[in-house]
């Protein structure tokens, strides 16, 4: 069968012109065909056997269109293929013949020797082979790569034995680095082994072999040369700027020029001349890439062709070199003997302008919407192209690896300073997120305290568990610190009553309810536990590691079928005990307090408002008070909460009306969202016991969010400490709890929501008690988010904190006292002192990573901080941590207090300065990836300046 000729009708035979034959001419071997073109060539496409149908459409937006007298597929022998060009060349003289693409080396070597042109021969059978590049390096003397070839994973396994992991396992042919990954152990060495031997490459036929090599340390550099009859001129140096970011240690952030009389380019321009003088490349261009190692420079591989990229760093390279780049060197090397001639030996130094490359690197994740950050960048002052596979509907990561890359941009122009600018700029957008605009998804606004124990449904990657018997929690407290012996919440106090022969009833005591339940015991009080109905066994377990195995209850008792019941029954557990308190021990418990203890006839808060936990009634209550409030509707239904969310501005909050904390809290962008959230909710069993009674959907308040702590005896509300949540952008999420901060009573903000929270505090009935409000300070003022008629949570591992802060007292004590102690109550402070007695924070720790934990070394530091008290987490070796974006990817928090504020702030920039740099964790190895931005895949789209007529 005769093969057929595929001529291009489009482009007719340049009358007298010569031939040239490009093989498999795709990325920049398109430009440099375009060149010759454009030098009155004729050019002729030699596509190898095997080449992508994909590939042979790589051509770059700076081409156009190609226009080829012919397009020819290789067939049988070499001979029968030289034969096959020189009839599609239609008897035009063929004066040059090279490769255009990776693929295309060997079969342009073969046949511009056998057709007698400018050519690098065969007498070096695959010099594209990176295991002979190595050994032919070698025999030459120059510093190579420790390695082992074959086809089957015996041949390689004695090297892998003696070589020290990591190890780089690569085919033995490939473009650019396609295939190539960082093996961290021997089963990972031997599965992509086999993964690459089974493999298909990319530019045609399958992996031939595969090479594993040493692990080169050291900055990578990129070469770029292009040869005439053995002699090399340098187009240009490069060095990759790898750096540290989201955990991964060489994320790829550019691509920078290297001046050529610099003391790295004096040493890599001689020796790579070297490689290619030991490979045999006298003709065509190449670069090659080399590390310079500790004993000097060492080659990664040398690429027997033009650079890759699509050639977008063309125009990049002319401005630096003052008029021409390896694409013209390239066709003078061919074309031009006196022209290739004149080429300087190396680029100029200094360079006749300034550029980089800038490679994109993201710090958050989601569906992009839209891309502003492009349209932004394309109005750069110096702005030459930009590359990318990411538009509205893609899906983007954190960038650790090629695969999360999300493109680059070529900056340029003749003050250093502009350039300098516009890359800082990019980099800025970056760090706030500014380069797209993400589909909006549901975001979870619980807060990050203990009591906050995800619905089933919820929970994702590493559980928080807060029990002190929960399998995956882990806390650390400080035990070489005396000052603190006294500071756990444990302080006995003297009482005015007879204690001996009184007994208090705890509802629900869990988290710091049980720290005010040992507070009683510490008195002399019997404390019964009476525990209600519905109330989970596994919240019973979820004791303070402060009281741990502290706890010795008179009895424990469950809610009986009516409050007269209860009563008698409690009154015949105390036996001789008279019951003197009744509080409510945690979120589930207030209700039945307040019962129980109006019907026991001590000090309550009543029933007059019967469900006072209820947000909803709540904000009618402060409203018709003549607080701000917040615009709501709630119901059982859908149907009733619809009409609320047609007129409300999305995003709007959605709420169960009773739960412990911010239980099952959602901010809901679209009314799919909201009705799905609805109807999760309603189906939900919640944490603390009972099913959801009703949903409240709300406006979504903007502001900085603070919590109040009180304590009441009869109306009069002492405040125990106002705090701020340390809210900030982190992994591409506005909104990452950082800290919670104490607020000085005497500042601006605290002398608006304490009177505030106390209102509050009188329209919803609150006269005994503890109680910690959540309030938003919004444009127009304080706006209650909810009050919790409670205890302050979080396992009360802020005790030792505020204890230090106020000088002596906490929220656990004064409850008790507000109970049994009048006069030690009158006597506590009605705000905090200001300043405080010492300093201090809960730092909410944050993390810029993912992996499988190995160990904690970060932990280790944290608990020998000067400041250190405590640290919870649910981070241990095996656990799998994400970047921290909400409450589900946090890992932990750590409380610091020290009497001086210098060591707090110090000790705070260390964990910050940990995050950011990774070291809180030290993960599983995992095989990284190590191919360059070289080359650009068919899915990449290229904006190009349309307006800067000086790269042109």
């Amino acid at each position: 069968m005769t093969p057929s000729i595929n001529p291009d009708t489009s482009h007719p035979l340049v009358a007298d012109a010569d031939v040239v034959i490009i093989v498999d001419p795709y990325s920049t071997g398109c430009l440099i065909g375009k060149e010759m073109a454009m030098r009155g060539y004729n050019l002729l496409a030699l596509w190898t056997k095997g080449f992508s149908p994909v590939m042979k459409t790589h051509v770059p937006q700076s081409c156009g269109s190609m226009n080829y007298i012919a397009q020819v597929d290789e067939i049988g022998s070499l001979g029968e293929t030289a034969n096959f060009v020189k009839d599609a060349a239609n008897g035009k003289n063929i004066v040059a013949c090279l490769a255009g693409g990776e693929a295309g080396v060997d079969l342009a070597d073969a046949l511009s020797e056998f057709l007698g042109l400018r050519t690098n021969g065969t007498e070096i059978p695959n010099r594209r082979d990176k295991k002979v590049q190595q050994e032919l390096i070698r025999k030459m003397g120059l510093r190579s790569v420790r390695q082992a070839g074959g086809t089957k994973f015996e041949q390689v396994e004695q090297f892998l034995k003696t070589e020290g992991f990591p190890v780089v396992l690569k085919p033995n042919e490939s473009a650019g680095s396609d295939g190539v990954k960082l093996c961290h152990s021997m089963e990972e060495a031997k599965e992509h082994f086999e993964v690459l031997m089974k493999g298909q490459m990319v530019n045609g036929g399958d992996c031939p072999a595969v090479l594993c090599q040493e692990y080169l340390q050291g900055k990578e550099y990129v070469i770029d040369h292009v040869s005439r009859d053995g002699v090399h001129k340098t187009m240009m140096v490069w060095v990759y700027d790898k750096r540290n970011a989201n955990g991964a240690e060489f994320v790829y952030f550019g691509c920078t020029p290297v001046r050529s009389d610099s003391p790295e380019a004096k040493v890599l321009i001689p020796y790579v001349r070297g490689v290619l003088d030991a490979l045999g490349i006298k003709n065509g261009p190449s670069h090659g890439e080399v590390i310079i190692t500790e004993d000097g420079p060492c080659l990664v591989e040398m690429n027997c062709r033009a650079r890759g990229g699509d050639g977008n760093w063309r125009p990049l390279a002319k401005a630096l070199n003052g008029g021409y780049t390896q694409v013209e060197a390239t066709a003078d090397a061919f074309l031009d003997d006196f022209q290739f001639s004149r080429l300087p030996d190396r680029s100029p130094a200094p360079f006749k302008a300034s550029g980089d490359e800038v490679i994109f690197v993201n710090y958050s994740r989601g569906t992009v919407k839209a891309t502003p950050g492009f349209e932004m960048m394309k109005r750069l002052p110096s702005f030459v192209c930009l590359e990318t596979g990411v538009k509205p509907g893609s899906k983007v990561d954190f960038t650790i690896d090629l695969f999360t890359g999300i493109g680059s941009v070529i900056l340029m122009h003749k003050d250093p300073e502009v350039v300098k600018r516009d890359s800082e700029f990019i980099r800025y957008m970056e760090e706030i997120n500014g380069l797209f605009d993400y589909e909006p998804h549901t975001e979870d606004l619980r807060k990050p305290r203990a009591d906050s124990i995800a619905m089933p449904e919820m929970e994702s990657r590493h559980k928080r568990v807060y029990s002190s018997t929960g399998p995956s929690l882990i806390r650390r407290m400080s035990s070489d610190r005396p000052e603190l012996r006294m500071s756990m919440g444990l302080v006995k106090r003297m009482t005015t009553i007879d204690a001996s022969k009184e007994a208090v009833v705890i509802v629900d005591p869990y988290s710091t309810g049980c720290c005010v339940a040992k507070e009683f015991m510490n008195r002399g009080y019997q404390v019964i536990a009476l525990w209600t109905n519905g109330f989970s066994e596994q919240m019973k377990t979820h004791v303070p590691l402060s009281v741990a195995g502290k706890l010795n209850y008179y009895a424990e008792m469950d809610q009986k079928a009516s409050v007269v019941e209860t009563v008698a029954a409690a009154s015949q557990t105390a036996g001789i005990y008279r019951i003197v308190a009744c509080v409510a021990g945690g979120e589930a418990g207030v209700d039945f307090a307040d019962a129980l203890s109006e019907a026991l006839k001590v000090r309550t808060n009543g029933t007059d408002i019967p469900n006072r936990r209820d947000k909803k009634l709540q904000q009618e209550l402060i409203r018709k008070a003549g607080l701000r409030s917040v615009r709501q509707a709630g119901g059982v239904e859908f149907h009733e909460v619809e009409p609320f969310l047609k007129r409300e501005p999305f995003p709007v909050v959605l709420k169960p009306v009773e739960s412990a904390g911010s239980d099952g809290v959602k901010l809901c962008y679209t009314m799919e969202e909201a009705k799905d959230h609805f109807n999760t909710l309603m189906k939900s069993q919640m944490v603390n016991g009972g099913e959801c009674p009703a949903v409240l959907c709300q406006e979504f308040l903007k502001g900085r969010e603070y919590v109040i702590d009180h304590v009441s005896r009869d109306g009069v509300h002492k405040t125990m400490m106002v705090w701020v949540y340390d809210k900030r952008t982190a992994n591409g999420n506005a909104f990452v709890y950082h800290g919670v901060l104490p607020v000085d009573p005497n500042s601006p903000e605290a002398r608006i929501l304490i009177p505030y929270t106390r209102r509050v505090l009188d329209a919803i009935g609150i006269q005994n008690g503890p109680s910690h409000g959540e309030v938003i300070m919004t444009s127009d003022g304080p706006c209650l988010v909810e009050m919790n008629c409670r205890a302050r949570g979080g396992d009360a591992a802020w005790l030792p904190l505020a204890r230090a802060l106020t000088g002596g007292y906490t929220q656990v004590d004064v409850t008790v006292d507000s109970f049994i102690d009048k006069k030690q109550f009158m006597i506590t402070p009605d705000v905090p002192p200001s300043p405080f007695k010492a300093s201090g924070e809960e730092v909410i720790l944050v993390s810029h990573s993912r992996g499988i934990v190995k160990s904690t070394p970060g932990f280790d530091e944290i608990e020998k901080l000067p400041s250190f008290v405590y640290l919870e987490t649910g981070v241990k070796e095996g656990s799998h941590v994400d970047y921290t974006v909400d409450l589900f990817t946090g890992i932990g928090s750590v409380i610091l207090m020290h009497h001086d504020q210098s060591i707090v702030e110090k000790d705070v920039a260390r964990i910050r300065e940990m995050e950011k740099e990774n070291q809180l964790f030290e993960y599983e190895s995992g095989q990284v990836l190590l191919r360059k931005y070289d080359e650009v895949g068919e899915d990449f789209t290229v904006i190009s300046s349309s307006v800067r007529q000086d790269i042109y």
